[in-house]
């Protein structure tokens, strides 16, 4: 059975993996590096450096702390860098 993780919910809100990944969008007019992690059940998401734009980690985070979105750090296996991890349930 195919999981369909883009519209699972995040916890402790009611904003979507795919809604938040548009949130996300329209906050900073680009993308950061995002991944779901199938095995763990959790969305990462790591720096982004654009021509005019920089998404960093603290950006991220403020951005999370303005939805109510729960949030660990920690590393990913695909970058070589701190990410930002929200678990989903």
């Amino acid at each position: 059975m195919k999981q369909k993780h883009n519209t699972k919910v995040i916890p402790n809100t009611d904003i979507t993996v795919k809604e938040f990944k548009k949130l996300i969008y329209d906050k900073f007019q680009a993308y950061p590096l995002m991944s779901m992690n199938y095995r763990k059940n959790q969305f990462e998401i790591v720096n982004a450096f654009y021509d005019d734009i920089s998404i960093t980690k603290k950006k991220i985070k403020k951005f999370c702390k303005k939805l109510n979105i729960n949030y660990e750090l920690g590393y990913t296996g695909w970058a070589f860098s701190e990410a930002v991890i929200i678990k989903l349930s």
